[in-house]
């Protein structure tokens, strides 16, 4: 059996009446490796840590640290491609790219990484770039991985431009920040790119499972240049596209052309369950079963040799006579509507806080917490709803409280698990 991706639609309607006004439709998109993919060789990992050392490290994150990356060293394998870079007022290259071979010459130079001074983001990054292009691979999974737990000065349009040549070039960022000091909208910004993301740490004794778990997800990729095509019928409309699984982020999708939309995925691990909202717009439409959009995911299999692979399916939606359809809601597109709408609300309400409109922002809190009650989010609702009271009476939210919401309702607290996946 061939490796592939497999694709799976539900509808939030399965039926709709017949209307001479524009309806609100929307269509979950699944997606999930089937086939052989687990026999596939693994393609070599190019990776580059990048590690904030300065002196709010010190104590148990830095040997919390030091013990995950010494255990990242034992997860590579000699084809795989290991560097380390530390920054603090400066940066500095304490394991140059090289091949994993010699691990416990790589272990003692991490024992002896020491924190001190301040913090100096972008020369980091810079030189976390330089190390990833020295290797010459014709196929590899290339990351930063990037810990940092405060906040860099001066330097923030640097670090994104660095993130930005870095995706150009088919690098992706993790970026994880620990604490409550560091920036979450410049990490935000970073790694608003394809094989990109960032994740909030909540305590230090998190960082060694969530070290190995991501080298874990890279070494898991087995198809690369995921691209998402959505062509619509004449007079519908592409409201949005957001992923919904493994975690909640917006997608950029362009049009390509007249009614097709095109959105870049990047690599594709085999464990994973993708998902996504496509917010549809439908038009005037007969009654009868109605095409309404051809999904299309093309993709590379580099384990198989094997380029432009695809997956299709035509959505259809049957149409009736208004007096015979019942309004009706399909739960699990509304249990995702529901935390996608929670996660905007929560964002919106960051964006009029820092515009001074508290009472809006607390308004959009305490929405987005009913949001996360419907959804069966029962703890996350009761922290955005104590962070709504602490808005509205003090005028600001805490660090802690504002980062477990963003990083809450997008499913990447801690090790971000996703429950109440289902089977493709």
């Amino acid at each position: 059996m061939s490796a592939e991706i497999q694709l799976r639609s539900t509808l939030s309607r399965m039926e709709i009446p017949e209307s001479s006004e524009p309806q609100l439709l929307y269509v979950l998109l699944e997606a999930k490796a089937k086939g052989a993919v687990a026999t596939m060789p693994k393609l070599p990992l190019n990776l580059c840590l990048v590690i904030d050392r300065s002196s709010s490290m010190r104590g148990e994150r830095l040997m919390q640290v030091k013990d995950a990356t010494q255990r990242i060293v034992d997860q590579l394998g000699e084809a795989d491609y290991f560097s380390l870079v530390t920054f603090n007022d400066r940066a500095d290259v304490v394991i140059p790219s090289q091949r994993v071979r010699n691990k416990a010459d790589l272990k003692r130079t991490i024992t002896r990484i020491e924190a001190a001074g301040g913090t100096e983001m972008a020369t980091g990054m810079a030189l976390a770039l330089q190390e990833l292009q020295r290797p010459m691979l014709a196929q590899s999974v290339s990351r930063i991985l990037l810990l940092t737990d405060g906040r860099t000065y001066g330097d923030e349009s640097r670090c994104v431009d660095f993130a930005r040549r870095a995706q150009s070039r088919s690098i992706g960022l993790t970026a994880l920040g620990i604490g409550d000091e560091w920036n979450e909208d410049l990490l935000e910004t970073m790694a608003a790119r394809e094989n990109s993301r960032t994740q909030y740490i909540t305590s230090a004794t998190e960082i060694t499972e969530i070290f190995h778990d991501e080298v874990e997800r890279m070494h898991s990729v087995f198809a690369q240049s995921v691209r998402l095509r959505a062509e619509l019928r004449p007079g519908a409309t592409l409201r949005s596209l957001d992923r919904v699984q493994p975690f909640i982020a917006s997608t950029q999708a362009a049009e390509e052309k007249d009614q097709v939309w095109v959105a870049n995925l990047g690599d594709w691990p085999q464990n994973d369950v993708h998902a996504f909202l496509i917010e549809v717009v439908v038009p005037q439409l007969p009654v009868g079963s109605q095409p309404l959009l051809r999904l299309r995911l093309h993709y590379d299999l580099p384990g198989a040799n094997l380029r432009d692979q695809y997956g299709e399916l035509v959505v259809r939606i049957p149409v009736h006579p208004a007096a015979e359809v019942e309004y009706k809601v399909d739960p699990t597109v509304k249990h995702w509507l529901e935390r996608l709408v929670a996660y905007r609300l929560q964002a919106s309400a960051w964006q009029e806080a820092e515009s001074g409109h508290i009472e809006e922002a607390t308004r959009r809190l305490q929405m987005a917490g009913t949001r996360l009650f419907d959804a069966g989010e029962v703890d996350l609702a009761r922290t955005v709803q104590e962070e709504a009271t602490q808005l509205l009476l003090s005028g600001h939210a805490t660090a802690e409280g504002r980062k477990r919401i963003k990083y809450g309702t997008r499913g990447l607290v801690g090790r971000g698990d996703i429950s109440r996946e289902r089977e493709v």
